[in-house]
């Protein structure tokens, strides 16, 4: 079998060649690594304030307008992580309900008892 110049020069450059294999991608990786934990030291160094508590009977009626209208809503919930903090508030559209008690905003399941305060962001 007769080999044109090319192939033997790309025979011989991989028999000779060392891929630095992960080496070139550590950089890469450092600065979004870097990224990510200064976002997650923000986000978990955040201190949420309890904004004031709504009735049940206003927070449905404002969730009602939100679905009716398809508006997006700001809701912060009652609960508290593990430290004693509030959560981030939850963004997004109502888009039904699941019983009497229970809505559904951007595929989350929340109860009503749960909510501390509703608000249409626009």
């Amino acid at each position: 079998m007769n080999k044109n110049a090319f192939d033997q020069k790309l025979d011989e450059f991989f028999r000779n060649y060392q891929d630095s294999g992960m080496k070139k991608w550590s950089g890469f990786f450092l600065s979004d690594h870097t990224v990510k934990i200064s976002k997650s030291n923000i986000e978990r160094n955040t201190n949420y304030f309890k904004k004031s508590e709504m009735t049940v009977d206003k927070i449905s009626e404002i969730l009602l307008d939100s679905f009716c209208n398809h508006k997006l809503i700001s809701l912060q919930l009652k609960d508290l992580d593990e430290n004693g903090n509030l959560s981030p508030d939850i963004k997004g559209f109502v888009e039904g309900y699941y019983d009497q008690e229970t809505i559904i905003v951007s595929g989350s399941k929340l109860s009503l008892e749960t909510i501390n305060h509703v608000q249409i962001i626009s």
